[in-house]
């Protein structure tokens, strides 16, 4: 099977399909493993960002990372929506919304320029699957990313991910 750089949100589904379906997991993942792998990613994001909970620590600034890291939480997220697609009745309606807010990523004024990375979280928490795609992209816009450094580095991050299979994860 041939993949390449994702141009839709349906395409990072599909890309996080087959990376989940190669991983060798010890045990069954669940959808509280999945939210709890999405928390520890936003955190991780956080102290990455210039909003860094540790304020007792310095630490250089590194946009490239902050992206990374952000990338991160939309692979977890894509997991969390391909489980509940898999597992839940009548999904596809939601999964739907998701991609059609993504895929015609609209720039919006947020008026704040706090990052509502706390939002995300309670709304992976409570299964508010739809406001968390809306957090994620205000998170972006507000950091200055747009749609296509999203699937940049999701693609990036995707084939050293299924490299290391196997190796780093096993």
């Amino acid at each position: 099977m041939e993949f390449k750089r994702p141009e839709t949100f349906e395409d990072i589904l599909k890309l996080q399909k087959h990376l989940d379906k190669n991983l060798n997991n010890i045990r069954p993942r669940c959808l509280k493993d999945i939210k709890m792998s999405l928390i520890a990613e936003c955190v991780e994001f956080n102290e990455e960002t210039l909003e860094s909970h540790k304020t007792w620590k310095s630490k250089e600034y590194n946009k490239s990372m902050e992206l990374e890291e952000l990338t991160d939480i939309y692979f977890f997220y894509a997991q969390m929506i391909n489980f509940n697609d898999d597992t839940v009745n009548n999904y596809v309606r939601i999964k739907h919304l998701i991609a059609v807010d993504f895929n015609n990523w609209q720039i919006k004024d947020y008026g704040s320029q706090v990052l509502p990375t706390l939002n995300l979280i309670a709304n992976i928490v409570n299964d508010s699957v739809l406001y968390a795609i809306d957090n994620l992209m205000e998170i972006a816009q507000k950091l200055g990313y747009n749609k296509d450094d999203i699937l940049n580095c999701y693609w990036e991050k995707w084939q050293k991910n299924m490299k290391r299979i196997g190796k780093e994860w096993n």
